[in-house]
């Protein structure tokens, strides 16, 4: 630096110095948390982007083969939340959230998970392997082995996920009890209504949301002069009820006989709920 002029000298050092005594002060402790993180961001990195090729290179060889031949699920994002070091500083327990799109009833729910990876040291870096009594396993694998669930989540505009009633475990069987606890807690108050073929009259179905995020609902319903079917609001908030109201205004001159079915569609669970519409000279709808 005897060539360097001395404002520029002493800016550098301005610079340098700082950044070699916060080095210098490390903790080996702080020093191992910082290259673990690094290497774990890297990893999951790779499972946002699907660079699972580059995902196998972070991979331990003992746990190579496993990774290789596991089912690859794109994430949608993660955070990470706790390091654990063990082994003097050569083993590590990783706690992080991350966010993907389960299938449940042919229907894509987002979900945010945690999961625990564990971590060695190989060859001078860290590398992530399958530590059966304390992970669970690879990021594509359901995990069924998290010692306790996850909060229920929501996404922006308050529509429910899968996540709103996650169970602790994420087996066959105990997703398809999930999956059935989701469409229990939507429903209709009552599945036929009445409307009468010689004045205007109306009938009604009440819908009840008893999930804890909104839900959107459609009405599919055939195309048939003098009747219509609409709800107060497509929008149903959590616990919420909402209407539907039938009508049907004779004039064409056809006397109405077969019943019609109308199907109430819940989104994002895709339940279907099939209303009968029957058409009486006498019944139990309201006169207008």
């Amino acid at each position: 630096m005897k060539h360097m002029p001395m404002k520029q000298r002493i800016t550098l050092a301005a610079v340098l110095l700082p950044m070699i005594a916060l080095g210098q002060l490390q903790t080996p402790a702080q020093q191992a948390e910082v290259a673990l993180r690094a290497r774990v961001t890297e990893y999951l990195q790779y499972h946002v982007e699907g660079n699972f090729r580059k995902a196998y290179d972070l991979v331990a060889e003992d746990t190579k083969d496993e990774f290789f031949n596991s089912g690859k699920v794109q994430l949608k994002g993660f955070t990470i939340d706790k390091l654990v070091f063990n082994d003097n500083f050569t083993k590590a327990t990783v706690t992080v959230m991350v966010s993907k799109t389960m299938n449940m009833l042919g229907q894509d729910f987002p979900v945010t998970l945690p999961s625990t990876l564990t971590w060695k040291i190989e060859n001078g870096k860290w590398v992530w392997y399958d530590d059966v009594k304390s992970s669970v396993g690879n990021l594509m694998d359901p995990p069924n082995r998290n010692p306790e669930p996850p909060a229920p989540q929501s996404n922006s505009n308050n529509t429910s996920t899968a996540a709103d009633i996650l169970p602790k475990t994420l087996d066959d069987k105990t997703l398809a009890m999930a999956a059935q606890s989701i469409l229990q807690q939507v429903g209709v108050d009552k599945k036929e209504v009445t409307l009468l073929t010689n004045r205007v009259s109306e009938d009604k179905v009440v819908f009840h949301n008893g999930m804890s995020g909104g839900v959107q609902l459609e009405i599919e319903a055939p195309d048939l002069p003098g009747f219509s079917a609409t709800a107060e609001q497509s929008g149903v908030k959590a616990g919420a009820d909402v209407p539907v109201v039938f009508r049907y205004q004779p004039g064409d001159g056809v006397r109405r006989g077969d019943p019609i079915t109308v199907q109430l569609v819940v989104q994002p669970l895709n339940r279907a709920f099939e209303i009968r519409v029957n058409f009486s000279a006498a019944g139990p709808a309201t006169q207008q």
